[in-house]
């Protein structure tokens, strides 16, 4: 058993206060098992790299050396999960929120950081808020997100951010859980947790194989997963100047899920690959079949048959939509329908294969009707 620590009389306080029921729901979302049950207490252990590690979670709050205890309960947990007891207490304590901690790790005095740093980690913060609430509530995967409807920034006005803690430098972002039956269909706030779990976890994955090798595919191929150009950039801001930081995910006590909880550290390497990541699928037009939709807005004939046109507007790629302006290469016919639409201001849908960032082969071009100035 790890060494206990001294908690501080409002940390005790905290500590004492929690009850079995709210320990074993800690545990159980956040990777621990029952191993064994004793006559007053259980026993919980958890596999790691490193070892296996075990906690007793008391079975009676009234027991006199209950505190005790809980604080050995706590210490052995803080150092499983690398971070101070008094942000896990934070966590244990809020039970009817999800919770997601970014705690940042810049170099210099204690519980302090550059201006700048904590500007961009909590745009960071808020744009990781914005964009999965706005990925929730599409259908279709997004390479780069473009105007977002009232609707989110709604939702994304009801999310309360926790002060940031001393030590290393912390915040938390809590999106309220109401009250349900446990049948009940999920909160709007408990999807979008899960959404910005699903976002951050693919975000880890890609960016852990694109290290050694980048790759825009390893980053393409999981956009149904919730990557796109903005939580790349949300999280690449979190840890601007390349400073290390942990995201973690916790799920209100009062309404368990089913998916566990879990940290992520994001190195400097990594917030580096997040960054490129994030350039390159803004401007992604992805080798394939695509689809743009929108208005022609520069003409040029080539030397011989045919021309290119530039359109702009929603653009559908195998991995996902965005809004860009896309080159298209045309024969000679599909070309004039273009030269057509541009002069009467209509809108039209072109449809090919994507090589090399442009539409080389079109198969299909349609006028769509007119369009007023902008």
């Amino acid at each position: 058993m790890m060494p206990s620590v001294a908690l501080s009389a409002d940390e005790l306080h905290t500590a004492s206060s929690l009850t079995p029921e709210t320990l074993s729901r800690y545990l159980s979302s956040t990777g621990w098992a029952p191993e064994q049950r004793l006559e007053r207490a259980t026993l919980w252990s958890r596999h790691e790299a490193d070892g296996d590690f075990q906690v007793l979670v008391p079975g009676d709050q009234d027991l006199r050396d209950y505190p005790s205890r809980v604080t050995d309960l706590l210490t052995t947990v803080a150092a499983v999960e690398e971070r101070p007891i008094r942000l896990l207490l934070d966590d244990l304590a809020t039970t009817g929120a999800d919770t997601l901690s970014f705690r940042l790790l810049p170099s210099g005095p204690s519980g302090t950081i550059p201006l700048f740093n904590a500007v961009d980690a909590l745009a960071g913060v808020r744009e990781l808020v914005v964009s999965s609430t706005y990925a929730l509530m599409n259908e279709q995967p997004m390479l780069v997100q473009g105007r977002r409807p009232e609707s989110v920034f709604d939702f994304a006005r009801t999310v309360r951010l926790g002060t940031p803690r001393a030590g290393s430098w912390a915040i938390a972002a809590q999106l309220a859980i109401p009250r349900a039956d446990a049948n009940a269909a999920p909160p709007l706030a408990r999807q979008v947790s899960l959404q910005m779990h699903r976002a951050v976890r693919a975000c880890f994955a890609a960016s852990g194989e694109a290290q050694r090798d980048f790759s825009l595919e390893l980053f393409l191929r999981r956009t149904g997963e919730g990557v796109s150009a903005n939580v790349c950039d949300a999280l690449a801001k979190l840890g601007r100047d390349g400073v290390p930081y942990d995201v973690r995910f916790n799920w209100a006590v009062q309404r368990p899920s089913s998916v566990p909880a879990r940290s992520f550290r994001f190195s400097t390497r990594r917030i580096e690959v997040l960054h490129t990541a994030a350039e390159q699928l803004k401007v992604a037009v992805p080798d394939g079949e695509v689809t743009v939709e929108g208005q022609v807005s520069r003409l040029r004939r080539d030397i011989g048959e045919g021309g290119q046109a530039t359109v702009r507007g929603p653009i559908s790629t195998v991995y996902g939509s965005s809004e860009r302006s896309v080159r298209v290469f045309l024969p000679d016919v599909l070309y004039q329908r273009l030269v057509d639409a541009h002069g009467r201001r209509q809108h039209v849908r072109v449809v090919g294969i994507a090589i090399r960032g442009r539409i080389e082969r079109v198969s299909r071009v349609e006028v769509l009707g007119n369009t007023t100035a902008s």
